[in-house]
């Protein structure tokens, strides 16, 4: 009996146990699950406002397009261009003061192309390489050097050029003339053969009131040898409003030209006539006309009469204060919409002339991002063409082929000492000091104290960097690749 009593006591004491153990247990609460990342932001294309261009199909307009500007000017002595009879040309464009050796004033590039693919090379003799060997450079001239820079517009997927033209170098100049004559003829040859987009582009340098028949003169020359209203001669030929175009750079400065707006507006007409449409190379301020731009109400009316205009922007801003041009880029496309005139925004990768000019500053490149900024704000603000600046110019710095990079470029280091004097806004060489009759501004120092060095690709980068990116910026602009301000990978 006791012993169940016991029993009894026992479980009673287990139950009751355990019922006060249950009150008091809180229940265990679910784990927590760690909270979902945020999903990554929709890639965003861009939703272009043209058709893109199909690969072998003419170029019926430049709507859809990104091209660059190509001087072609470069020349060297012995490529067979009458320039190179002359000891004072046979460098064309190479050379400054007549002069292409080592030193400030002493040659105009500020770049050095990287010529391991030219087939013809030319030695000027006294710029040596970091290894010891002597540096060449390449001459337009020559048909090899103009069709490989067609290939890498193929290559790397930018729709083509505008030939530069310069009045004062191809009108009442036989020498000038015989260059970019071969020059365009060379390159039309390549546009056909790389199937990409051409157009000539007058620079208004030297064009005076009385150059205006010639200059026409040239342009129906232009048109009857290439036979431009034929599509099936020069397929690639870029045509606007269903007539090929012709640029007019140089419209509306307010530098002093020697030319009115008038005399731009019968150089217009006259084109006009000839069955070409007109695309003018404006001022940064052409809009608000002022700064830049001359403040006469006809340059409106010009712009209004053309199918296309293009703002030089190329030493108006720098990575630091690009974004101050954006309200003004956004206003002029608003602009342009308004009054069915296309806009071409101008992109450039950088910019140094500080062998021409060593008061400049180097406007550094940022390993593309510069570059990239502007296409990337240009084509979401509107934009529908570009035009990048520029395709070979190695005198300012602006040049996106194949360039040497910065530990491979040769010294610019003068065997000599001589002074540079800088007095009234120029330049001139000196045998030696002069300490007399300086303005507030002016001032002579010896050439090797400015430190004047050819620039060069960044070397962490590819020679062939610049060529890429500005291939991608049309993919973007094609709403090929996602919009994004960030600098592209390449693979």
């Amino acid at each position: 009996m006791k012993l169940k009593i016991f029993h009894y006591f026992a479980i009673g004491s287990i139950l009751l146990f355990s019922i006060t153990c249950g009150e008091n247990e809180k229940p265990i609460p679910p784990a927590i699950k760690p909270p979902e990342p945020p999903p990554p932001p929709a890639e965003v294309f861009n939703k272009p406002d043209f058709i893109p261009h199909k690969e072998g199909e003419p170029f019926d307009s430049y709507r859809g397009l990104v091209m660059a500007g190509y001087q072609g000017w470069f020349g060297a002595a012995g490529d067979g261009c009458s320039h190179s009879n002359h000891k004072n040309t046979e460098w064309y464009h190479y050379r400054e003061n007549d002069i292409f050796e080592p030193g400030v004033l002493r040659n105009s590039i500020d770049m050095w192309p990287d010529m391991r693919e030219y087939e013809k090379q030319y030695t000027p003799g006294k710029f040596i390489l970091p290894d010891g060997k002597k540096a060449t450079v390449y001459s337009a001239y020559d048909k090899s050097s103009v069709t490989l820079h067609f290939k890498w517009m193929k290559d790397y997927g930018i729709d083509g050029v505008f030939m530069q033209r310069f009045v004062g170098e191809v009108v009442d100049n036989p020498d000038g003339k015989d260059h970019f004559d071969k020059v365009l003829e060379s390159a039309m040859d390549a546009s056909n053969t790389y199937q990409r987009a051409i157009c000539v582009m007058y620079d208004l340098g030297g064009f005076l009131p009385d150059r205006l028949g010639k200059t026409l003169d040239d342009a129906q020359a232009i048109m009857n040898i290439y036979q431009l209203k034929d599509r099936s001669k020069q397929k690639f030929y870029v045509y606007q409003d269903g007539k090929p175009l012709i640029v007019l750079w140089g419209v509306g400065f307010n530098d002093g030209r020697p030319f009115s707006l008038t005399d731009v507006e019968n150089l217009i007409n006259g084109l006009k006539e000839k069955g070409f449409s007109i695309m003018l190379g404006v001022p940064t301020y052409w809009r608000e006309r002022r700064n830049d731009a001359v403040s006469d109400p006809k340059l409106h009316d010009l712009i209004k009469s053309a199918s296309v205009i293009m703002p030089w922007f190329v030493g108006r801003y720098g990575m630091n204060n690009y974004s101050d041009f954006h309200s003004l880029i956004e206003r002029d496309i608003e602009w342009c919409k308004n009054n069915n005139v296309e806009y071409a925004p101008l992109c450039f990768p950088g910019s140094s002339d500080r062998n021409m000019h060593p008061n400049n500053t180097v406007n550094p490149r940022n390993g593309g991002q510069f570059l990239w900024n502007q296409m990337y704000h240009t084509i979401k603000s509107g934009a529908q063409m570009l035009y990048i600046a520029m395709f070979d110019e190695i005198d300012e710095g602006t040049a996106i082929y194949k360039c040497l990079n910065m530990s491979d470029v040769p010294s610019n280091e003068a065997e000599d000492e001589y002074w540079v004097l800088y007095r009234n806004g120029s330049y001139q060489l000196r045998n030696s000091e002069l300490t007399s009759n300086l303005g507030p501004n002016d001032w002579c120092r010896k050439a090797g104290s400015l430190n004047v060095i050819f620039q060069g690709i960044e070397d962490h980068l590819p020679t062939d960097h610049y060529l890429w990116l500005t291939g991608q910026g049309r993919k973007m602009l094609r709403g090929e690749i996602p919009m994004t301000s960030t600098l592209p990978v390449r693979n």
